[in-house]
């Protein structure tokens, strides 16, 4: 008797190359879990682009941040609060002060009083290793393009769709724990 045929994973779907049989992450047996995939994906592409980064001793999300903190000040002819600047990285308030906790040790940023809110500034050093960093970025951005292939377009444009139509973490209620420390 000849075993029964595996099902077939749903298109896209990440798989180990591994050949140990492992549950799919989907927990009630219909399909694959979305968010298990997109962290999957997520986890991936972050640790191509930080492997690119770390040649100037930045991660992605650090790279991002300083990158973001800077251009939000040019074009705002000052530094974003730190609700802005979580709102322009969605990230809620609690993440990014965590977050900026190192990156203000290492003179990256810096955190300035602006009214009851506090600004994040990209500082001389800041913006060098940003400016370091974007040539880093390009490959790594073009090692992805690659990887992705001609799916790219459609699946940027499926997820710029989905996005817009979910909540962003930032217009969540804050912590109230850090309720007013921005």
């Amino acid at each position: 008797m000849e075993p029964a045929p595996q099902p077939r994973p749903a298109a896209g779907a990440i798989r180990p190359a591994d050949p140990v049989i492992l549950p799919p992450p989907a927990p009630d047996g219909r399909e694959d879990c979305v968010c298990f995939l997109l962290r999957s994906a997520a986890r991936r592409a972050s640790a191509l682009y930080s492997r690119h980064l770390a040649q100037i001793g930045l991660g992605l999300p650090q790279h991002s941040l300083v990158g973001m903190a800077a251009a939000f000040e040019k074009r705002n002819g000052r530094p974003a609060s730190i609700t802005e600047l979580a709102r322009a990285l969605d990230l809620d308030r609690t993440t990014l002060t965590r977050n900026l906790r190192p990156m203000v040790a290492a003179g990256l940023v810096t955190l300035e009083p602006a009214g009851r809110a506090k600004a994040v500034r990209a500082t001389r050093e800041g913006r060098q290793a940003y400016r370091a960093g974007i040539a880093l970025w390009r490959q790594a951005q073009d090692e992805m393009l690659g990887a992705l292939g001609a799916a790219y377009p459609g699946l940027a444009a499926g997820l710029a769709a989905a996005i817009a139509g979910m909540p962003a973490p930032a217009d969540l209620p804050a912590d109230p724990a850090v309720a007013g420390e921005d």
